[in-house]
């Protein structure tokens, strides 16, 4: 098993409510989220924390929640980078603009929106020192899956089979030094600046030796690398919801999910209503536990259970591990 260097993995709504996941790492403004449907339950400081983005499409349970994303971040010098499939440069810019701001000189967040579509990018800059002007959208050839990369990790797109334009992603930590959440939580250094700093001389492989001053301190680089950080190869997470379970995305969704740490996977019906699922295009329990043991992935998470099962969500898991025994939901 790979380590995994994020500090906090969020299924922000659990397996029932709208699919929300959430991601963040020590020491800096580097949290991703991955869709952007109800987020009430994350704090300000939370989505202030963001640094990415990933819609899979524009149904409201997926959407509803950008105006407290984007409220959450006003007020910061920034980039936001945010990607969807294709209308999402329209509909975030008509989202933004809805609202009247006093644009204040500290406002200066822009918002980077990237379309992924067969074979291009489609990408617009919003600008709140520019008072939002009518976005330029520039287009480029794109061979996919990579749609966004920094120093740590890659997230990868891939086209789902949904009745609206949708994506499915997934995260990859890239291999080396990263962070160790479970050292930081028990070291006597509180994650801070310094955590970005210390993995940029880690990778850049200054000296063991070299000094690193913290809070008033000094510290020896090989001392800090032992006690708060560690090499590994990097985990995945898969994020994958409402589509079908089609010859037409089986292929990619299984490279996407591929040895992943872990998947979370739409399970919006129980088999007997396998009827319902391919009329509204998403999987049945069992095909979610499909797509886990074909990529051979370490840990299925259901999520996106129709409201029809309330009470009843045991029916599905039940339906999943059948196929692929180790998987759970959160419905607590």
């Amino acid at each position: 098993m790979a380590a995994r260097a994020f500090s906090t993995v969020q299924l922000v709504n659990g397996s029932t409510g709208d699919p929300v996941l959430y991601l963040d790492y020590p020491g800096g403004d580097n949290a991703l989220l991955f869709d952007g449907g109800d987020n009430g339950s994350l704090t300000a400081a939370q989505l202030g924390d963001l640094e990415a983005v990933f819609l899979t499409h524009h149904h409201v349970d997926h959407f509803i929640g950008l105006d407290r994303i984007v409220r959450a971040n006003m007020d910061r010098d920034k980039v936001l980078h945010l990607f969807g499939p294709v209308n999402t440069i329209r509909k975030v810019y008509d989202r933004i603009t809805a609202y009247e701001y006093p644009f204040f000189p500290f406002q200066k967040i822009v918002v980077r929106v990237t379309e992924l579509l067969p074979g291009a990018t489609r990408t617009a800059t919003l600008e709140c020192t520019k008072k939002f002007p009518e976005p330029v959208v520039e287009e480029a050839a794109w061979a996919g899956p990579v749609c966004y990369e920094n120093a740590d990790l890659r997230v990868e797109a891939v086209a789902a089979d949904h009745t609206v334009p949708c994506l499915a992603f997934a995260l990859a930590e890239k291999s080396g030094y990263h962070p160790d959440p479970q050292k930081l939580a028990a070291g006597g250094l509180r994650p801070g600046a310094w955590v970005p700093e210390v993995l940029k001389r880690l990778r850049a492989g200054d000296p063991p030796n070299s000094r690193i001053e913290i809070n008033g301190g000094s510290f020896a680089l090989e001392t800090l690398a032992a006690n708060y950080f560690t090499e590994s190869a990097g985990a995945r997470v898969a994020y994958v919801t409402d589509t079908l379970w089609s010859d037409a995305v089986r292929p990619d969704l299984v490279r996407l999910a591929k040895g992943a740490w872990r998947l979370y996977c739409d399970s919006f019906y129980a088999s007997a209503q396998a009827k319902q699922a391919l009329q509204y295009k998403h999987m049945i329990a069992p095909h979610a536990a499909e797509l886990a043991k074909l990529a051979k992935v370490e840990q299925l998470v259901l999520i996106h259970f129709a409201t029809r099962y309330a009470g009843k969500y045991q029916q599905l898991i039940d339906e999943a591990a059948a196929v692929f025994p180790r998987v759970t939901a959160e419905v607590g």
